[in-house]
């Protein structure tokens, strides 16, 4: 049997069983198939890569692990073991009974022939994406910035559901990635000065890796034990050097925008430093806002601190 990719996306979905109807009404799955969700699995029951999930499976899917203690106590049933062994207890105890507890729910999963054709194609995806990554590092390390942007929108064209809403990644020329990389490895934010710069050069690669992939952690793409000599942790300072490039984005766009005044918010929380609450709700003119993140930051979590625009 062959399948599109988002044929074998919407039937992966089915691998540890789900409620059919949880996609009656969500549109993208519909856009996706080309047809309603519900005429594609009317095809996988017929086809036999789709049936309905058993006793068990319902069962662990409808119930908490509370729910069932409470249901094996009414029934003076031993409490303890893994749910399955909940579920297996309480089927063995009185199977109608459960059966009639979970009439409501209906439940399909995967046939065992189409596990593996799921599997292969997951085990497929993942090996994608893994050889996209190490593509994009590589070009980030030897600073071939086109060349990275041209892996991951490659990538992200390819798959069923790209990234981003509204984002045309097959028409996208790549300009806003170019854009925050050029920030990101050739401008340093005052919060970050004290790494001196012949020990910057791995966090500005893991924070391209970060802005490119959208993720919201740098320690993957880090070297094991890098340190950033100064009080933010490398996984911080790799945030603030993409936060410096999103600042720089934001005020350019001020500019096209004739925006005249900006206010500073701040996040206002038990963790935020003298500095950033001083800066919270103060009013700049365009061209005197300060530099963000805020050289004078003292938090651990870096400076949070965001513009938005106000109109006079």
């Amino acid at each position: 049997m062959s399948l599109s990719p988002a044929y074998l996306l919407f039937l992966s979905q089915f691998a540890k069983g789900d409620d059919p109807a949880r996609f009656d009404k969500q549109d993208y799955w519909q856009a996706a198939l080309g047809t309603r969700p519900a005429t594609v699995i009317a095809r996988f029951l017929r086809e036999g890569t789709l049936e309905p999930a058993g006793l068990s499976e319902v069962m662990s899917h409808k119930f908490k692990v509370p729910d069932l203690k409470a249901m094996l106590r009414s029934n003076n049933l031993k409490l303890s073991g893994r749910k399955d062994e909940l579920i297996r207890r309480l089927i063995e105890s009185d199977e109608q009974a459960m059966a009639a507890a979970t009439s409501d729910v209906k439940l399909l999963r995967c046939t065992n022939a189409a596990l593996p054709m799921v599997e292969a194609y997951l085990a497929d995806e993942k090996a994608k994406r893994e050889e996209a990554e190490r593509g994009v590092l590589d070009a980030l390390t030897r600073r071939d910035f086109a060349q990275a942007v041209r892996r991951l929108l490659a990538f992200e064209a390819a798959q069923v559901f790209p990234r981003g809403l509204g984002m045309d990644w097959s028409n996208s020329d790549g300009s806003m990635q170019l854009e925050a990389l050029d920030v990101i490895f050739n401008s340093r934010p005052g919060i970050l000065s004290g790494i001196p710069e012949d020990r910057i050069g791995p966090f500005r690669i893991a924070a391209g890796m970060m802005e490119l992939w959208g993720t919201h952690s740098a320690m993957a793409w880090l070297p094991r034990g890098v340190d950033t000599g100064i009080a933010l942790d490398p996984d911080t300072a790799c945030r603030m050097l993409i936060f410096h490039a999103s600042h720089l984005r934001n005020m350019k766009g001020y500019r096209e925008a004739e925006i005249k005044t900006v206010r500073v918010l701040g996040v206002g929380d038990d963790r935020t430093c003298p500095a950033c609450r001083k800066l919270d709700g103060k009013r700049f003119r365009l061209n005197q806002v300060p530099e963000f993140p805020c050289p004078r930051c003292t938090s651990e979590m870096g400076c949070r601190c965001t513009t938005v625009a106000e109109f006079d």
